[in-house]
């Protein structure tokens, strides 16, 4: 993605800061100056990229309705259910043409046929991206790492981010994790960079509770960027800086820009609104 400065990624657009997956979030964080806005994409039923972390909105399941369903629907107090081509535009309209987007798909691969199918995922996702010209300033990030293999064999170009939990590891238990795309991490002496870059992805996203200096040193040799989530306080954004992290996921932004500044880390340009 060609990120020159520490990666500032706006989690949700920054959902300390307002509601999450909403484009007021993404404008605010584009105000305060941020590298990346991160977000999360479910598919409706007829193929429109939508934002929400959640699989339902307004009590209703998101991939069994069109988007002129979704849109009538309203959550009290939030904007009608933006799409991933929404913030498409909103970063254009700020001018914000070396902002990038980190891409979170939504797919449970426990209850597959409570997503829309990996294949759509992929054709809905990079049709925008690719229609817009981003695909080389984007991330597609998931837990699913078949999902990124998808997305790699449609698309080589983009960058891809292997998000990691513990316990969808499955650390020395028998077989595969249903999550690893095929592999069992045991295979790679339970390596998280080693299965990663198996798999020829660009990035590992771990919690940063189980981040520690070895694993980002034996990511950097194997060179993957480490991106971990969600990181909202000031003493573990300085410690993670600290070991040599690429970038944070994180709700406050606002926050993780004061400690940089406060480290003498270049900050990413503010976009606040013409005018």
């Amino acid at each position: 993605m060609g990120v020159l400065t520490f990666d500032i990624q706006a989690h949700r657009g920054g959902a300390a800061l307002a509601p999450e997956n909403t484009l007021a979030a993404f404008g605010n964080a584009l105000t305060l100056g941020v590298s990346t806005l991160e977000c999360d994409v479910h598919i409706s039923a007829d193929g429109v990229a939508v934002l929400s972390h959640e699989r339902t909105y307004a009590g209703r399941i998101i991939p069994l309705l069109t988007y002129a369903e979704l849109a009538t629907l309203h959550q009290p107090g939030l904007e009608p259910i933006p799409t991933l081509a929404d913030l498409v535009a909103l970063v254009a309209e700020r001018g914000a043409n070396e902002v990038g987007l980190n891409i979170e798909t939504k797919f449970d691969v426990l209850h597959p046929d409570e997503a829309a199918p990996r294949e759509r995922f992929v054709e809905c996702v990079l049709g925008v991206l690719e229609g817009a010209e981003l695909l080389e300033r984007s991330s597609i990030q998931s837990f699913d790492w078949s999902m990124l293999t998808l997305v790699h064999a449609a698309e080589p170009r983009i960058a891809l981010n292997a998000l990691v939990r513990t316990d969808y590891l499955e650390i020395d238990q028998p077989g595969m994790s249903p999550w690893l795309g095929g592999l069992d991490i045991d295979d790679f002496s339970d390596s998280v960079p080693s299965a990663v870059s198996f798999l020829g992805f660009d990035a590992i996203s771990p919690s940063h509770t189980i981040l520690t200096p070895a694993m980002v040193a034996e990511a950097h040799e194997a060179e993957l960027r480490v991106l971990p989530y969600t990181v909202d306080n000031e003493p573990m954004m300085r410690h993670l800086v600290s070991i040599g992290v690429d970038g944070l996921i994180t709700n406050r932004p606002d926050l993780l820009r004061e400690v940089l500044a406060s480290m003498d880390q270049p900050l990413p340009r503010r976009r606040p609104v013409a005018g």
